[in-house]
């Protein structure tokens, strides 16, 4: 694709050291069409972040592009259709680029300072104009290092000195003469080009500002939900005024922002905060080169504030919400709401822990969600690039991190099978929620590499001691780490046996099916009683023994899990590994309506305490700490559509399957498709019927009851008595 084509950027010497050199550099190039067209297409990957203009105008309306990668691997790139843009005779190309990933400055526990990439942001492109290249990046840009961006870095912020403005820069009337010219880069990063295909990341929604609260020095703007994004601010103030914009999830009683306890990773930053130096006059500014996670929005120096003068831009990947449910429970369906909102706030070229505090791809979170993510939400091109980066991540040894992309860190915290298996996740879910058996095969060599080291990683009695357990449990968790990794372990090399068969590698389908064997005997042997109970008498265990279908026998493990969550008084003690199962556990016993319970209970640890905290997305910690926008307890989503809404994927076949709990008096549920929309609606009425309609679009494959549905409304008389 770049053949011939050089990374660009300003002439400046690289100091790693020196962390007050933070520019967004700005480049232009004069060129001239010759004739007619008939389509033009430009292809660009900026590094870390860029912005590309023809004749003055965005080429298009995505953000932070390139997508992060390990750019020695991966460098993702982006190509646009440009042709309404180019005239004939003279235009202008005109890009700006900011530092993301590719070059932050200060030091974190992730260590991204210390990447072996980093240098001055630069970028890379080619103008093709009926099919023949036009233009290319070269050393005949011009470049000026003094642009009114004087700081960006997108995990802290960025400062914009409107004084330095012309919005006549990225145009044919600006004069470039005095600019110096850009150098090629000597020292490119040595990753392939891979073309990105998933949906970009956008501005997807604005929340105006509910209230304002005066304080000391300055004004807290709520805007009522918490976002990933950024604030756009309207001004009239004086040349010189210093406007700085601090973001929050929380305020604490006293009015001041809570950072809930993540300053301390960020020593050498200020978190969380962008300046503007006004212009005089009418201005409106937001950030292009940071985002934040946030509810409230504290501005200090804004002169005659009003509630207008501050709204919060809702910012990520530009995924369809593909699923809708609604009950007679309003608490069910506020949880639904924020979960979807917390999915979507995470959604940044992977899915994020948190928009907040790290703002990286953490495995475990997402091998939690990914069912449930991909059952919801559009995000099977989004998952699909993720696996390269998940590939490119992977160590020669066959070793993950537990954050990916990763700069380096990640091999000796933070990972273990339950954030390594989201290798073995991703494309066993994309295989059965849209029947694609591509990202097994392509996978398949990977997943070969991790399951040696997890072998080599066994100690003298089999079991594999490192990693995460389970993760973020509301009290110290008695579940053996050994335990969850053996489960989990039996659970990947059953997906390693379905991607062998799909690769045509008998012999090795045939080789990990005795070696399933062996392990699931292994296990049986230290982890099962008997009577037919799980030794670890612990809601995670029990459920996920039942979920992988590790036992001979279910009535005993049912009895065990009633005890476990009867004793509990109704309440889940699972971390991220257990609460991911107890759900499907409690409904393959046959007691949907005990996860119902769990779900809506008020008390500690509850999701209702939460709401009751007036959160808007879920939380990271059930007692109320740290993050306030995490998305790694959300499988209950999942939960609730396939089960309460009865609309289940297999292979790519919608499959209706509704629980009728007795806690509900009716439900509405849908699910998208390209071609409409799969509708279930049940109602309990009179005499214990239950009613139920089932709307099926054109061209989908809806099965109910073991009978196809063809397109158009259908609707059921059922005895529910029990």
């Amino acid at each position: 694709m770049f053949a011939k084509t050089s990374f660009i950027k300003a002439d400046v010497p690289f100091v790693p050291s020196d962390n007050t050199g933070c520019h967004a550099p700005m480049f232009r190039r004069v060129f001239t069409v010759d004739g007619t067209f008939s389509k033009a297409e430009i292809a660009v990957c900026g590094l870390g972040i860029a912005y590309y203009y023809l004749n003055g105008q965005p080429i298009s309306p995505d953000l932070f592009t390139a997508p992060e990668s390990d750019y020695n691997k991966t460098l993702w790139y982006n190509v646009y259709d440009v042709t309404a843009l180019l005239q004939k005779g003279q235009n202008i190309l005109a890009v700006i680029c900011g530092n993301g990933y590719y070059n932050e400055i200060f030091k974190t526990p992730w260590n991204y300072n210390e990447a072996p990439w980093r240098d001055h942001p630069k970028f890379i492109l080619k103008l093709a104009v009926d099919g023949k290249t036009l233009l290319n990046s070269d050393d005949s840009w011009r470049c000026s290092s003094d642009s009114p961006i004087t700081y960006n870095q997108l995990r802290s912020g960025e400062h914009f000195d409107a004084r330095l403005y012309d919005p006549a820069w990225n145009g044919a009337d600006f004069d470039d003469h005095h600019w110096p010219y850009a150098i090629c880069d000597s020292t490119p990063p040595r990753g392939s080009f891979r073309r990105c295909e998933c949906e970009p990341i956008r501005e997807c929604g604005e929340y105006k500002a509910q209230k304002m609260i005066e304080v000391n020095d300055g004004i807290i703007f709520d805007i009522g939900q918490n976002i990933s994004g950024y604030a756009r601010i309207h001004v009239n103030q004086q040349a010189g005024d210093l406007i700085t914009i601090r973001y929050a999830e929380q305020i604490n009683d006293d009015n001041t922002l809570n950072f809930n306890e993540m300053l301390r990773f960020y020593p050498e930053s200020v978190f969380a905060s962008d300046q503007l130096i006004c212009p005089s006059g009418p201005f409106t500014w937001s950030p292009r080169f940071a985002y934040h996670g946030f509810r409230y929005i504290k501005v200090c120096g804004l002169k005659n504030p009003r509630l207008d003068s501050v709204s919060g831009i809702f910012v990520h990947q530009d995924v369809a919400v593909c699923s809708d449910f609604s009950c007679s429970d309003k608490m069910l369906n506020r949880l639904f709401s924020i979960g979807q909102m917390a999915v979507l706030s995470n959604l940044f070229w992977k899915p994020t822990d948190c928009p907040t505090r790290e703002k990286l791809g953490w495995a475990n979170d997402a091998q939690a969600s990914c069912e449930q993510m991909l059952l919801n939400f559009g995000v099977g091109k989004l998952f699909r690039k993720w696996l390269q980066d998940i590939v490119d991540a992977m160590r020669e040894d066959g070793a993950l991190p537990g954050i990916i992309p990763t700069s380096g860190w990640g091999f000796k915290w933070g990972n273990g099978p339950v954030s390594e298996g989201i290798l073995f996740e991703i494309p066993y879910r994309l295989f059965l929620a849209e029947n694609d058996e591509q990202p097994l095969i392509s996978t398949y060599p990977a997943m070969k590499r991790s399951l040696d080291w997890f072998r080599s990683q066994k100690n003298d009695q089999g079991f594999l001691e490192y990693g995460l357990c389970d993760w973020a449990a509301p009290r110290p968790t008695k579940v053996p780490l050994g335990f969850i990794n053996e489960v989990l372990l039996i659970k990947f090399l059953k997906i390693a046996r379905i991607a062998a068969t799909k690769a045509g590698m008998d012999a090795d389908a045939d080789a990990l099916g005795a070696e399933l064997a062996s392990q699931e005997q292994h296990f049986a042997e230290h982890f099962m009683l008997p009577d037919g109970r799980c030794v670890v008498n612990e809601q995670s265990a029990v459920a996920m023994v039942i979920y992988h279908d590790l036992y001979t026998e279910l009535a005993p493990l049912k009895a065990q899990l009633i005890e476990l969550v009867v004793a509990a008084g109704f309440h889940h003690n699972c971390g991220m590994v257990g609460l991911r199962h107890l759900f499907d556990a409690l409904t393959i016993c046959g007691l949907p309506d005990y996860a119902y319970r769990i779900i809506t209970a008020k008390g500690y640890p509850s999701f209702s305490e939460w709401l009751d905290k007036d959160a808007t997305t879920l939380w990271e910690m059930w007692d109320c700490r740290a993050s306030k926008n995490h998305h790694m307890y959300s499988d209950f989503m999942g939960w609730i559509v396939r089960t309460l809404g009865g609309i289940n994927v297999d292979h790519g076949i919608i499959v209706i399957r509704p629980h009728f709990i007795p806690q509900l008096t009716c439900c509405r549920c849908s699910r998208k498709n390209a071609h409409g929309s799969v509708n279930v609606h049940w109602r309990r009425c009179d005499n214990n019927i239950i009613e139920l309609t089932i709307s099926v679009p054109p061209d989908t494959a809806v099965v109910y009851e073991g009978k196809a549905l063809q397109a158009g409304q259908h609707h059921f008389a059922i005895n529910n008595q029990a």
